[in-house]
């Protein structure tokens, strides 16, 4: 089994185009990374959209002459973009979190006893000086101004000294990086927001590239939900967007006139809304039963951490901008197809779980031409206990088969599986075929 130390030693570094890494097209400008990954390179996310502000961080990558210091609200994916970047370019990445006992002892390393023998254990900043990796220090305006002064000599580019090790000296890999991640910029917390944070000492504040993220546009937030949840209907993920932009406003105080103009206590990242429309098309079924899940969803991913009287706010504003949310699911079918939002909102909210006696069908149709009288094609779709079935091919032929086990569906539930399939398919031009809709 190979030891971590061995799979760090077998790196090859590697100069790259960063134009074909990072945006697909040749530049003729060159970025270091490695040949392959390790297991501690973050997987590539293929939904993930990068900010403006990776600008920043793509050209630190390629002359990485000083430390970076990410700073931002909380949740607007500071951390996940220099994850990302990272992951492009095959980087092994250390992660720490500070908080106000963190000692820099817990990022060198320690004594340790093994079979008898006193060992050194090397802490994720050895290691990443050594071998060459990046060194993610999130949360970093958490730690004690003390403690960020130890860093002082690896942040200029000085060999650690390890005295615990016999006074070794570790000094610094040619890729080795250091990023770091906050919510504040280091000069303290001036709104109130960020309990803990503590204002650094202005010389190791000075030692950094300084990148500042907001939270991404909200064309940006609406098309991440639409591609993470095509069952969710356009409209809907637009009023989500616009829902969060306000809740945002509320929470730095600023006036809209939606909502009343005084500062709440919670706030929605780009994490919590995506948790939120997660947790809205998990509970669709919760409509047949009269409870709207938009809101229901609201609840479990952002307003039960507030008090209240800002929950009862989230609520009133939830039912003036979602007037109709769930609705349109639970009405009867008629004889005419559904395309579209409508045809989505429809499955979701009546594709119900699945059992031995109730396998959820969805049939699709889409006609050449856009004429009904020429054959066009089929797409067929069952949930059942052993998961998703598939026949999609000519109208009027048996078509093509697929089967996709309940363990590859997503959350390994096939009804939500089904559900996200056929979303895809009502985007591209299908229409639900009402008289053999669900069953």
């Amino acid at each position: 089994m190979t030891t971590l130390h061995e799979e760090l030693s077998g790196l090859q570094p590697v100069e790259l185009d960063a134009g074909l890494v990072f945006g697909g097209k040749a530049s003729g400008t060159l970025v270091q990374g490695y040949a392959d990954a390790t297991s501690l390179t973050p997987p590539i996310d293929p939904h993930f959209r990068f900010p403006e502000a990776s600008r920043d961080v793509i050209v630190w990558f390629i002359s990485p002459d000083e430390p970076l210091y990410m700073f931002g609200p909380t949740g607007c994916g500071k951390s996940s973009c220099i994850r990302q970047l990272a992951a492009r370019l095959k980087y092994p990445v250390f992660e720490v979190t500070g908080h106000g006992r963190l000692e820099f002892a817990d990022l060198v390393g320690h004594l340790s006893l093994k079979e008898g023998n006193m060992t050194y254990e090397y802490g994720p900043l050895a290691l990443a000086m050594r071998y060459g990796g990046l060194l993610l220090f999130n949360e970093i305006d958490l730690i004690a101004p003390e403690v960020a002064a130890g860093l002082h000599g690896v942040l200029d580019g000085s060999p650690l000294c390890i005295s615990e090790n016999g006074g070794e000296l570790v000094p610094p890999h040619p890729l080795f990086r250091f990023a770091a991640t906050a919510n504040t910029n280091g000069g303290g917390d001036e709104t109130g927001l960020y309990q803990g944070t503590q204002r650094q000492n202005l010389a190791f504040a000075d030692r950094f590239l300084l990148c500042e993220m907001g939270y991404p546009d909200a064309a940006v937030e609406e098309e991440l939900l639409r591609e993470r949840f095509p069952a969710l209907p356009q409209q809907l993920c637009r009023i989500m967007v616009d829902y969060a932009n306000e809740i945002r406003r509320q929470f730095m105080g600023e006036h809209s006139d939606s909502a009343p103009a005084h500062a709440i206590e919670v706030t929605f990242s780009t994490r919590s809304l995506l948790r939120w429309a997660d947790l809205t098309v998990r509970y669709q079924p919760l409509a047949r039963h009269g409870i709207q899940p938009v809101t229901y969803a609201l609840d479990r991913a952002l307003a039960f951490r507030a008090g209240r009287e800002t929950r009862a706010m989230l609520h009133e504003l939830a039912q003036r901008m979602f007037p109709h949310a769930g609705e349109s699911s639970a009405r009867p079918a008629d004889d005419g197809p559904l395309s579209g939002d409508e045809a989505i909102q429809f499955l979701t909210g009546n594709l119900t779980g699945v059992s031995a006696n109730a396998c959820p069908t969805v049939l699709l149709r889409k006609t050449r031409n856009g004429e009904e009288g020429n054959p066009g094609k089929d797409w067929r779709g069952e949930a059942r206990p052993d998961g998703m079935h598939l026949r999609f091919g000519r109208t009027g032929t048996v078509g093509q088969y697929r089967h996709i086990p309940a363990d590859a569906c997503c959350r390994k539930d096939p009804v939500l599986e089904l559900r996200q399939r056929a979303a895809r398919k009502l985007r591209e031009g299908y229409v639900l075929v009402r008289e053999e809709n669900i069953r």
